[in-house]
Parts: structure tokens; C-alpha cells; sequence
């Protein structure tokens, strides 16, 4: 009998922000739902505050420490090209500092939870890779992507990494296509593995009222208004929010708040500049981070989320909002509509009144808003926790058949 692979699970990445850290924990907890005669999974991080935050997911995760002096030779040791030159480096100084206590425990397979920089480093063990998005590529313009050598970045390690790789995780179909067109990953390869809501917002079971005035008072939430998790990135387009809002309030003679949650990525004091030009800073409630247990309440009492996004083609808040029966108002771009196709307001990102109209029409409209909700319920139940386990218990299946075939 074929003895059961042992899988490094790989958190690189800071948990306490950003949407990557629901998707890695996701991921994380699918991996110990496959059968142990299969896999048996080992954590890692490269961050030591992560420690506590995976264990209080009942996740006991390996700190991996690596010196600064250590990154820069595994920097430096990326750039040799030759085998016969590694053998002897190998020698010299022994395994690299990244694969080399993944070895001490028997790892036979790495899978990094995100688009992760340390596959360039791994010398002898396989790897799966997940990509999030190629964004860089759809949308070069933006300068997350553009500036201080990120494009560079992303496209060495995409051009290193994705051919080499046992499984390649795509977020959608078109995620998928865009990696075999671009990047000439084959086909079988690359697994189309969906985002899903965080277990916060999955496990979610009825609004407690009292505690939603509560956390409404706690934030300084007034009125009606629109909800936006994001980081202020440029790519998140919060200025088309602010257009929006002023069209409502002069064309339509129409006031609603806009809610915004999330840390700054560099484009926050802009945003902020653009509310005092237009007049909005009674309108704007920047709330900075939500805590989970809190999350569900400020997306319930909201009239809609308005995701003007460029990036995709998808994305997190519109499963989220979907599954607590809020109405989605989504970028029109490809990728995106696909996503939420038949259960979202379409936004023209070249025109904010579109924004305006689609509001207009959801706040008169009941039975659009009913139409909304139900068609967004039903599209999360399409997508099932199962299948996402089957790809990954399929990844190992095929791995570990192979792997049976060489002695470590």
C-alpha cells in the first residue's frame, strides 16, 4: 500500500489584512478534510504573528525563520542555472534555508495558499501554486501593479514558477485561460478552484438587532447607505463611488451614505481629498478594520454593496454579500460579470451614473431587491465545498502515485 504524502501548507502572507488571508484559511481548513490514507498536512508560516491567529483556527502552524542573510542567499542561489554548480553549492553549505526544514519533515509536496515568491526556492521539492488574479497583465495602468518593479516581480515569478509546478489553482475559467494563453501552462495543470465566503459570513445565522445598533454606534454608521470592504488600493476604484454619490445628490436629489472598511494601501488620502471636493464628508464614514464576528451586521444593514473594482475577473465581497441576502451592484467588465452573472446591477465604470440609476431602481423597487437576493442565494449554492475538496484530493491522488515511483 502506497503510504499517504506529507503536504506543506505554506502561509505567506500577513493574516490580519486583506481578503487573501479568508481565502488561505479556506484553503487551509479544506486541506484537513482530505482523507489521511491521501495526505497529511503540515503548516507553515513566515510570519510569526500568524502563529496565534492560526492557532485560534485550530491550526497549530511551523514558524519557518529565515535570517535576512539567508533570503539573500536563497536570492542568490535562484540565479544559478547551473546543475552541476548546485551539486556543488549543495555540498558546500547544504540544502537552502526555506526547503531545508521542509525536508527535515518529510515533506513530499509544497502548497502555497497564495502567489507565493518562495516557489522560486524550492530546489528539489514539487509545489502547488495558486494564482488570484493576473491583474498586472488586464489592467498595467494602475500603480500597484506599474510601480517600484511590481510588474517585473509578478511576471519573473509567474514565468519561473507556473511551468514547473505540479497543480496550478485558477480562480475561474477565465482565470485558467488566461494563465494556459499567457504564460504556457498546460492545460491539465491548472485547476479551476473558486473562491468561497469566509466561514465567518458562511456560518452566519440571523441578525441579532440589538447587537447590530450596537456595532452601527461603534463605527458611527448613520442612515441608509452603501457598504464597500476594501483596502485603498487605486484598483478599487473608490472615486467612482464618490462620483456616484454626488450625481445622486444633484440629478436625482438623492442622499445616502457611503461606508468604507479597510486599511490604506496608498490611495486613502486621495479618496479622502476627493470627499472635501465634492462636498461629501457628511456622506463618508471611513471605518477602517472590522472585526469578523462584526462583518456580517455591517454588510446586513446596508442597502447594497457597490463594488466598482478593475481587478478580477472575480472577487470576494460579492459571495459574501450574496450569501447574507444583500444586493450586489458590480463592475460590467469581463470576468467580473460572469461571476455574479444574473444576480447583480452592472456598473459602467466609465460612467458613474449608471451607479446612480442602479441605486434608484433598487431603493423604489422591492421585488427587484427580492429578485437580487434570491438569485444571489441560489448562486451560492452552486458552489460547494465538496468540489473544491475533490480538486485538491485529485492533485494529491495524482501526486502521490507518482511520487511512490523515486526515493527521497
Amino acid at each position: 500500500m502506497i503510504p499517504p504524502i506529507k503536504l506543506a501548507v505554506i502561509f505567506d502572507q500577513v493574516l490580519s489584512v486583506g481578503g487573501g488571508y479568508q481565502q488561505a484559511i479556506n484553503a487551509a481548513m479544506l486541506v484537513n478534510r482530505v482523507g489521511k490514507e491521501l495526505c497529511i498536512p503540515i503548516y507553515f508560516t513566515i510570519f510569526p504573528e500568524n502563529v496565534n491567529i492560526l492557532r485560534s483556527h485550530g491550526i497549530e502552524a511551523n514558524l519557518l525563520h529565515i535570517s535576512r542573510l539567508n533570503r539573500l542567499m536563497l536570492k542568490l542561489r535562484s540565479l544559478v542555472r547551473s546543475r552541476r554548480l548546485l551539486i556543488i553549492i549543495n555540498k558546500l553549505f547544504g540544502l537552502n534555508s526555506f526547503e531545508k526544514p521542509l525536508i527535515n519533515k518529510n515533506i513530499d509536496l509544497v502548497y502555497f495558499l497564495s502567489p507565493s515568491l518562495w516557489a522560486h526556492y524550492l530546489e528539489k521539492l514539487n509545489f502547488i501554486f495558486t494564482v488570484w488574479d493576473l491583474c498586472h497583465r488586464d489592467h498595467p495602468e494602475f500603480p500597484e501593479v506599474r510601480e517600484m518593479g511590481t510588474f517585473e516581480e509578478r511576471e519573473h515569478t509567474f514565468n519561473t514558477t507556473l511551468v514547473k509546478a505540479t497543480a496550478v489553482l485558477a480562480e475561474s475559467k477565465l482565470g485558467k485561460e488566461n494563465l494556459v494563453r499567457r504564460y504556457g501552462v498546460d492545460d491539465s495543470r491548472v485547476y479551476v478552484m473558486p473562491f468561497n465566503e469566509a466561514s465567518h459570513i458562511k456560518d452566519f445565522d440571523e441578525i441579532d438587532q440589538n447587537k447590530a445598533i450596537l456595532i452601527k454606534e461603534k463605527y458611527g454608521i448613520s442612515g441608509e447607505y452603501i457598504f464597500y470592504p476594501a483596502q485603498f488600493w487605486s484598483h478599487k476604484n473608490h472615486a467612482y463611488i464618490l462620483q456616484g454619490l454626488n450625481v445622486l445628490n444633484k440629478k436625482y436629489d438623492i442622499t445616502i451614505n457611503a461606508v468604507f472598511s479597510g486599511g490604506d494601501n496608498g490611495n486613502l488620502q486621495y479618496i479622502k481629498q476627493l470627499v472635501e471636493e465634492l462636498n461629501l464628508s457628511e456622506q463618508v464614514d471611513f471605518i477602517g478594520f472590522i472585526e469578523n464576528e462584526e462583518m456580517p451586521y455591517v454588510y446586513a444593514s446596508s442597502i447594497a454593496l457597490v463594488m466598482p473594482s478593475y481587478f478580477g475577473p472575480t472577487n470576494i465581497p460579492p459571495l459574501e454579500a450574496f450569501s447574507l441576502g444583500v444586493p450586489v451592484l458590480y463592475s460590467d467588465l469581463p470576468g467580473l460579470r460572469e461571476q455574479v452573472k444574473g444576480a447583480a446591477l452592472m456598473l459602467d465604470l466609465n460612467n458613474p451614473e449608471s451607479m446612480a440609476i442602479n441605486l434608484k431602481k433598487l431603493m423604489s423597487d422591492e421585488v427587484l431587491r427580492k429578485d437580487l437576493i434570491t438569485a444571489g442565494k441560489n448562486k451560492m449554492a452552486l458552489l460547494k465545498d465538496d468540489t473544491r475538496l475533490d480538486i485538491i484530493e485529485e492533485i494529491c491522488k495524482n501526486f502521490k502515485s507518482k511520487n511512490y515511483s523515486w526515493d527521497d
